[in-house]
């Protein structure tokens, strides 16, 4: 099947660009296949549901060499080898290497998105140009930790690793196939493309296979939940209610939470990864340091991407950052101050850059209504804790309790109305 991307604009003819379609290959994929959509009850989805959060206790609940259903690591240790080698020649160097080992690193939260938005600023109509993902937050904790104040039982590194997977499309039946309908529009849509002329005839396979997907995850998502614990056992965002419970309760969810994952996030299925990270030392405060760097998922290894910063309204690239962002607690990267004293206004109102823009700035920025994920740099993101020297958004700083940015909350909130309002 092939259908136009691109539509006519005041009757003029537009370049025309394709996107075929594969039709359902193999069997039906999902590990429940007991729950549909029309079972929800109506407190689902929730706000555990969608925002898992698990506990740094002596027990990890995923490893990064725990396997797959497919034989590979959730987080395969080429991919931390990798971001180790991102930091060389930044303020982290070998810090990675030095303060933590691999057996380390384990999956502390998890974000499932029902329809992240595909473009880069809101004019293109982020609520119907989406795509169902899940995000995974990787963080390396040491148990019984000498620190010069103390041994800690459970200390988390100030340093994170966030994996993105877009699920794989499915139709109503479950089954899984190839489609180039969401890779086309994304492409499209990063390089400025207007959402209005996108051809209806597009917009309504796209929207069918969208929603679909969406429809699958759920069901997938829905089936994590524990039966015999009652209603409203999730409503509340915090550890996730079955992973604290007794023992056979959390031993059974941790199998069905694996087992999602080996659907979803394979590492062959990772198309974003980014990461940062604290200088050697352990001492967030006094450092003062934190540099980010991403990368791009292809097949199952990452590579180095540069961090970029985009018009909130018309998607244009305000700044290329290169491949780190390298921030205080209220001063940017030094590539991103020149560019706002040489004049660049726009990059200015979208980044929090001082003092003053975190009093000014931090609700819009915490808004997915008013700021999509690429409208900001990484570390504006990251500057929304009321704690300043803690820069996690979904994961947790030396031996405190989780830490939850307002934007995790507000996206959270976001997603659970996009449930009600498009698959209802």
């Amino acid at each position: 099947m092939v259908l136009f991307l691109f539509g006519c604009q005041m009757g003029q003819s537009t370049d025309v660009e394709s996107v075929s379609v594969s039709q359902p290959e193999g069997e039906r994929s999902g590990f429940s296949d007991q729950v549909e959509s029309s079972d929800w009850p109506s407190d689902f989805p929730a706000e555990q549901d969608l925002g898992l959060i698990f506990d740094t206790d002596d027990v990890a609940i995923v490893e990064a060499e725990t396997l797959t259903p497919y034989g590979d690591s959730f987080l395969p240790y080429r991919w931390v080898t990798a971001v180790s080698r991102g930091y060389e020649n930044t303020d982290v160097g070998d810090a990675l290497d030095i303060e933590n080992h691999y057996s380390e690193w384990r999956l502390v939260s998890m974000r499932i998105v029902p329809c992240a938005p595909l473009g880069v600023a809101t004019s293109q109509d982020p609520d119907s140009f989406c795509w169902p993902m899940v995000r995974l937050v990787w963080q390396p904790v040491i148990q019984d930790l000498r620190l010069s104040w103390g041994i800690t039982v459970d200390y988390a590194d100030d340093r994170a690793i966030h994996a993105l997977y877009p699920v794989q499309p499915r139709d109503s039946d479950g089954y899984m196939y190839t489609s180039q309908y969401r890779e086309e529009l994304a492409g499209y849509l990063k390089q400025g493309g207007l959402a209005k002329d996108i051809s209806e005839a597009f917009y309504q396979e796209f929207s069918k296979e969208r929603d679909a997907t969406a429809r699958w995850l759920l069901d997938q998502t829905f089936a994590l939940r524990d039966p015999g614990l009652k209603t409203g056992s999730w409503s509340t965002l915090d550890l996730r209610s079955e992973w604290s419970s007794a023992d056979e309760v959390a031993d059974k969810f941790q199998n069905r939470l694996i087992s999602f994952l080996g659907e979803v996030a394979h590492p062959d299925q990772l198309t974003e990864l980014t990461s940062f990270s604290l200088p050697e030392g352990r001492e967030p405060a006094h450092l003062d340091s934190w540099v980010f760097v991403a990368f791009e998922g292809i097949r199952g290894n990452i590579y180095p991407v540069d961090l970029q910063v985009f018009d909130v309204e018309t998607g244009k690239e305000l700044i290329n950052m290169g491949p780190t962002q390298t921030v205080s607690m209220v001063t940017e990267d030094p590539v991103v101050q020149a560019a706002i004293d040489e004049g660049n206004s726009q990059l200015a109102a979208q980044v929090i850059a001082n003092t003053d823009d975190l009093s000014t700035k931090t609700e819009a920025i915490a808004d997915p209504e008013q700021f999509l994920v690429p409208n900001t740099s990484c570390a504006s993101c990251h500057k929304l804790n009321d704690t300043r020297f803690d820069f996690h958004n979904f994961s947790f700083l030396e031996d405190r309790n989780i830490t939850i940015s307002p934007r995790v909350e507000k996206d959270i909130s976001f997603d659970r109305n996009w449930v009600s309002q498009f698959l209802d």
